[in-house]
């Protein structure tokens, strides 16, 4: 079995700049990210690709939408591709988060890995349903191309699987708005070919 899985990271939210954690809210993309959205589509017109999966949240939709328009495809939705559980955090700015959350925030910055989201959830919580669905698709996919419109947290955890790593590599990863990284799966091993590829937004 080969399958080859294109991850890609919504396109920019206003939060996104803003510094607030949207968390599971509804947040469509910014005009920025429709456009951003438009490109990564014009990327991958030369490219087959058989299916396409999305996060349930608006903003994964959206761009799964745009990427999948062309083709004539449907979007499969996904809960298990959703956004980590932020509980307590979401909807907040970053500052409000430092003073309510300083020794829980500071964690989070060095080493998120180990951390318990106040009323969310926890980095093995989601690293678990994030590698059911990529064992799902991989296995609905086997010898094609599939994409995967999705979140940071789900997208680095499942990089850090696919290197055989745990977690706590979180922060030395960058995964950008739009970008495009690749795994392949197979029988033997899981591999990441690209990561973080943001050519196409010049």
């Amino acid at each position: 079995m080969t399958a080859t899985l294109l991850l890609v990271l919504h396109g920019q939210t206003t939060s996104n700049t803003t510094g607030f954690y949207m968390g599971w809210s509804e947040e469509d993309l910014n005009e920025v990210g429709y456009l951003q959205a438009q490109r990564l589509s014009s990327r991958l017109a030369s490219l087959p690709i058989d299916s396409i999966y999305s996060s349930p949240l608006r903003r994964t939709y959206s761009t799964a939408t745009i990427l999948a328009e062309p083709r004539h495809l449907g979007v499969n939705v996904l809960n298990d591709l959703i956004e980590i559980k932020l509980g307590g955090w979401e909807g907040l700015h970053k500052d409000e988060i430092k003073r309510r959350y300083p020794e829980l925030w500071q964690q989070s910055r060095i080493d998120p890995s180990g951390i318990t989201m106040p009323g969310g959830e926890s980095f093995p919580q989601v690293t678990e349903r994030a590698v059911r669905a990529l064992e799902m698709i991989a296995a609905a996919n086997e010898g094609k191309q599939a994409v995967i419109v999705t979140h940071e947290v789900v997208i680095k955890v499942l990089i850090a699987y696919a290197l055989g790593v745990t977690n706590s590599i979180y922060r030395r990863i960058a995964v950008d708005n739009a970008s495009l990284s690749t795994i392949r799966v197979n029988s033997d091993n899981t591999r990441v070919i690209t990561m973080n590829d943001v050519s196409h937004l010049g």
